[in-house]
């Protein structure tokens, strides 16, 4: 059974306050995700291989960088604090997401404009999600206690993927072709940054943890490499991220190419979102009961089954597609609040062997390997797609082509899943170890 630390329940307020910041930061991405590629392509008639290259170059680009920035919000000591400072990039975050969906009436340039734009966007993000992350295991220290805060957190963040996936389809609705997109990036910029405005003003950061001592660049990576759990966790997260984003990027080709019905995939994302919310109930107490390595397994084998199924359908099973969108949401959903409460635990792994708290260090290692799988798939899926015999603005596709689009979007993220479930089955933190870990901490920290 768990048991909570009294001393570490964190309010309803701070919590709140904290997770909607989610909202924004999941808004952007899942807009991004799902819409950007088809945006510059079936829109603005860029070529999908170049598209999926400025996606891989700026991935790779402003990955190379997370691990400095998170040690810079370690190392930093200002009035306001080490991380919250960090906060305000969220607003040359949003100006930058707002002309990334902007952009002008280009044609030679189109590909330049993408790319810097998006670099420019992601490296603002960075610095502001990087030290945003790094403050959620400072704000409680209990094992379970951090279940239901990255629960919380993942529900504001759900909401925010329910607004970044609909939200073109509505402005496509309410406004003119060449608006839409317009529109909906000045929403998104407004949201991510009132957000970030919000986290800054309402919360407040352990004096504590910011006495530590600081460590380099080096020694943070050196540690890093040498906490087991945490090189677990990432590797599971990383072909995790992989296996999501492949049917992410295809959702609204497969919608247009497979079901004959661009608004299908609103739709889909619906009952996607229905099954998601549906869900923080069921997996917050499967987590906390089972504990957080089988729950994670459970999720991401929930998952594999979900992308597998589709194959089993036809356009014309309308409800049963619903019905395999709506698990596919309730699937998902176990993964993040695992890994993000799983993410805080490996803190005091490290700390206990360091004598350092080195939240920023391993967001930034994290984020660097979220965005290196996000490369990689989207490297892979531009050529994919013109291979199989996609060209920008194509009213259909050969019977041939829509199979293969159809088996990417299935067979491969299950077959990834099923790598992920085989890495985290190596994790090693339970909940007993994670509370020894603690009191031998806190003996230390008295014995001082």
């Amino acid at each position: 059974m768990a048991r909570l630390d009294s001393n570490e329940k964190i309010g309803l307020k701070p919590l709140l306050i904290y997770a909607q910041a989610q909202t924004g930061l999941n808004l952007c991405v899942t807009l991004l995700g799902l819409h950007l590629l088809y945006f510059y392509t079936d829109r603005k008639g860029l070529s999908p291989v170049l598209a999926g290259l400025a996606f891989f170059v700026a991935l790779i680009l402003d990955a190379v960088t997370d691990p400095l920035v998170g040690n810079i919000s370690d190392r930093t000591r200002l009035p306001w604090g080490r991380r919250r400072p960090f906060f305000v990039a969220a607003l040359p975050m949003a100006l930058c997401y707002f002309l990334l969906l902007a952009p002008p009436a280009l044609r030679q340039g189109l590909f330049a404009w993408f790319l810097c734009l998006y670099f420019l966007m992601l490296t603002f993000r960075k610095l502001y999600e990087t030290a945003y992350g790094a403050l959620m295991p400072e704000l409680t220290l209990d094992y379970d206690e951090r279940t239901r805060l990255s629960t919380y957190r993942q529900l504001c963040g759900t909401l925010g993927d329910v607004s970044g996936a609909l939200l073109p389809f509505a402005a496509s609705y309410l406004f003119a072709r060449d608006m839409d997109f317009r529109v909906t990036g000045l929403i998104c910029a407004l949201v991510v940054a009132g957000g970030a405005i919000v986290a800054f003003t309402g919360l407040s950061e352990r004096a504590e943890f910011a006495a530590r001592d600081r460590s380099n660049l080096l020694e943070s990576l050196r540690s890093a490499a040498a906490n087991r759990p945490f090189v677990v966790l990432l590797a599971a997260t990383t072909l995790a991220v992989m296996a999501i984003n492949i049917p992410t990027v295809l959702l609204r080709f497969l919608s247009k190419y497979w079901a004959r019905d661009d608004n299908a995939a609103a739709r889909w994302l619906v009952a996607y979102f229905a099954g998601s919310i549906l869900s923080y109930p069921f997996w917050f107490r499967m987590t906390v009961r089972i504990e957080k390595k089988p729950a994670f397994i459970v999720a991401i084998a929930c998952n594999a089954i979900g992308s597998l199924s589709i194959l089993m359908l036809s356009p014309a099973n309308t409800v049963a597609i619903l019905a395999l969108m709506a698990f596919s949401g309730f699937s998902a959903i176990g993964i993040w609040v695992t890994q993000m409460s799983a993410a805080a635990d490996v803190v005091e792994w490290d700390e206990e062997r360091t004598g350092r708290r080195q939240e920023g260090a391993y967001g930034g290692l994290t984020s660097m390997a979220i965005k290196i799988a996000m490369a990689i798939s989207m490297l892979l899926v531009g050529p994919v797609m013109g291979w199989i015999g996609y060209s920008p603005g194509a009213a259909s596709l050969a019977p041939g082509a829509v199979r293969n689009l159809k088996m990417l979007f299935a067979i491969a993220p299950a077959a990834i899943y099923a790598l992920s479930a085989m890495v985290f089955s190596r994790y090693p933190i339970t909940r007993e170890s994670h509370r020894q870990i603690r009191e031998r901490l806190a003996n230390r920290a008295a014995a001082i």
